[in-house]
């Protein structure tokens, strides 16, 4: 499973972090009960959902009783809580105990199987399905994606399904494809895709460099809040492009993550494609370049995705794609060089993770562990992180005035917008 923010706050603030348990953990069973018992005797059911940062997020009943918050990820398998102290409240039996190799392939985390517990999303029935529990909760999310976050939703708990994810009007519908109406999807670019452990995967065309195509194949992850990722080192012409902004790539089990961001020269799935795509770039560890190994040069995730209303039939094994209204425009990014977390109880103070060398930010004299005061001339109070970082996107040279807290004393500290790719051509 992969799932994600780019800390250098690059197209928004990516976030990515790696779970490699997938590789090295076969020890989960299937669900005792079929997916399509979620939808009881109706032929299809609509499920709310929040997006957040690139993420999509859907309401979940654990266990008959507590709500809680999950993140929708077609990139993961399995269903991972993230929070052990909900499942130790409703008495949980573990089943199992179990070591997850950590993304630096160094070190392992402890978690637990949980056979048969029982998950209902809003509008559907109650289904048991077998779920991972972390011993300890290493991930974070919340301060990544500023809203409470309880675990991961994978995609086994949808298989045998026909997922339609509205990004527009934040609904995600799941219908029985034995009575789903396919003649409706006429306006739809349609795709076959292959289906390897629940999780779909499209084949495309990328050239990070004009004139240099290369067949990849990509995870459909909603489980990114990303354009695209690719790893570098799957295929000698996905190599780094020249603009590069090197950072980390998130947080794994194992720690930090370190990677690129950049822009490719285009992006293909049959006659979309995508000009000049801010993407990111990791290389998979020796370890995983076994070809046996490898089942993917990369994803696509939502940040790409929400640019069209998206169709993933899991039984069949089709991808349906209806572009919104200027889904090709240019993709807007992060000027400042600088990504912000969110901390305290209800999420709504902020402070300066990562800096990006000379970046705007770092020539401003943003540090990171700097407290976020205000933006402008709102207080950090009525703001959102996702509302902060949108006044980091704009035009070269606007200015951002940022009043900050470090240790004991209070500055104001100016922000002047510039490309951050262009500032790394010309260190190159």
């Amino acid at each position: 499973m992969m799932f994600k923010n780019i800390p250098y706050g690059i197209s928004r603030k990516y976030m990515f972090i790696s779970f490699l348990y997938l590789f090295f953990c076969p020890f989960l069973c299937k669900s005792e009960q079929f997916p399509i018992n979620l939808l009881g005797n109706s032929s299809e059911v609509v499920i709310p959902f929040s997006y957040h940062q690139g993420f999509i997020v859907v309401d979940l009943v654990f266990q008959k009783l507590i709500p809680l918050k999950f993140i929708l990820d077609t990139g993961a398998e399995n269903t991972i809580l993230l929070k052990k102290e909900y499942a130790e409240m409703m008495q949980i039996t573990y089943h199992k105990k179990i070591n997850i190799l950590g993304s630096d392939m160094s070190q392992t985390v402890q978690a637990y199987i949980c056979n048969g517990t029982f998950l209902q999303l809003v509008n559907t029935q109650t289904i048991r399905q077998n779920i991972i529990v972390l011993e300890k909760d290493h991930l974070f999310l919340e301060e990544y994606i500023g809203t409470k976050i309880d675990g991961i939703l994978g995609a086994e708990f949808f298989r045998g399904l026909v997922m339609k994810i509205d990004y527009n009007s934040s609904q995600v519908t799941l219908s029985d494809p034995a009575k789903y109406n396919y003649s409706k999807l006429d306006r739809y670019h349609s795709y076959d895709i292959d289906i390897v452990d629940s999780k779909p995967y499209l084949n495309c065309i990328t050239e990070v460099k004009p004139g240099h195509p290369t067949k990849t194949k990509l995870l459909i992850d909603t489980g990114a809040g990303l354009t695209a990722l690719f790893h570098n080192n799957t295929d000698s012409l996905l190599s780094l492009p020249v603009q590069i902004v090197k950072g980390s790539l998130g947080k794994g089990l194992g720690g930090d993550i370190e990677g690129y961001a950049g822009k490719i020269h285009s992006l293909k799935f049959g006659t979309l494609e995508f000009n000049n795509l801010i993407s990111s770039f990791q290389a998979l560890d020796d370890a995983m370049l076994s070809p046996e190994k490898i089942i993917r040069n990369g994803l696509v995730g939502n940040l790409l995705l929400e640019r069209f209303v998206v169709i993933i039939d899991l039984l069949r094994s089709k991808l349906y794609l209806k572009p919104n209204k200027n889904y090709n425009k240019d993709f807007e990014f992060d000027k400042s060089g600088m990504t912000i977390f969110a901390f305290g109880e209800d999420l709504n103070q902020y402070y300066v993770k990562y800096v990006i060398d000379n970046s705007p930010a770092m020539e401003a004299d943003i540090r990171p562990g700097d407290i976020i005061l205000k933006v402008g001339f709102w207080s950090r109070r009525w703001l959102s992180l996702m509302q902060i970082n949108r006044k980091l996107i704009g035009k070269n040279g606007k200015k951002v005035r940022l009043k900050i807290k470090r240790n004991n004393e209070v500055f104001t500290k100016t922000i002047i917008l510039r490309d951050i790719f262009e500032i790394a051509s010309k260190q190159n």
